[in-house]
């Protein structure tokens, strides 16, 4: 439509003695604008966290097209926000941003230090005020934690696997100490100093019970010895 009324208002502009190459101008004038006005409409139509990241790492767009084996052009795409930050650009920008994805692509997301202790530290947590920094292994960051005093513990074996399988990690809120039915909690057990993670199911009697896969794991009742550690809020896992 924009071509057949160039020629009609050439011809019609050349009768009445105006140049056609005016004419064309105008037109080109106005089509550049048309585009100039969609490609700014792109601008931040993807937000993200990359030009904050960079601003923080002090890294040149160039050098960070380098690290990650793009081009500087595709970098200033997601800066800009015209491209979106799917997991992948954000796997390959996360190192040498020195970040993690999930800033990237979350940019006002909550992150969390949780310490990760062992099960032996988090069963001496009845005899002791929180956590010592003697009982901490490492920290890990949580994303959108609600409010509590979160523990991080690696699970061994495969008595919760329908949920949690064997290696990997569950946040625990040893604030949270009120058993509630059905829910999931790390108990420990004061006689034989043992600690556990298991489902609890109201009485009579209370008891732990297993959520796996594996029939072999069986319901243990909860004896007067039996405490609470805290409630499972979360549980990260590994896929492979």
């Amino acid at each position: 439509m924009i071509i057949q009324s160039e020629k009609v208002m050439t011809k019609q502009q050349h009768q009445n003695g105006v140049d056609s190459q005016e004419v064309k101008h105008l037109f080109g004038v106005r089509y550049s604008h048309q585009i100039g006005a969609f490609h700014h409409s792109m601008k931040g139509k993807f937000p993200n966290g990359l030009a904050e990241a960079i601003k923080i790492r002090q890294i040149s767009q160039a050098a960070l097209a380098e690290a990650a084996g793009t081009s500087q052009q595709q970098i200033g795409k997601l800066v800009n926000g015209e491209r979106e930050m799917t997991a992948l650009w954000a796997d390959k920008l996360a190192g040498p941003l020195g970040t993690s994805p999930e800033a990237l692509v979350f940019p006002g997301l909550r992150r969390t230090r949780v310490p990760l202790v062992s099960w032996v530290s988090a069963g001496k947590m009845g005899q002791q005020d929180g956590v010592r920094r003697a009982d901490v292994k490492k920290y890990v960051m949580a994303p959108d934690l609600p409010r509590g005093d979160w523990i991080v513990l690696e699970v061994q074996g495969d008595s919760m696997d329908r949920i949690a399988p064997d290696g990997s990690l569950i946040f625990v809120n040893i604030a949270d100490q009120e058993p509630v039915n059905d829910k999931f909690y790390v108990f420990h057990a004061a006689d034989t100093g043992d600690t556990t993670f298991k489902r609890y199911r109201h009485g009579p009697p209370p008891r732990l019970q297993p959520y796996s896969t594996n029939p072999d794991h069986e319901t243990i009742q909860a004896t007067e010895g039996l405490g609470v550690i805290g409630r499972v809020g979360r549980v990260l896992t590994n896929l492979s």
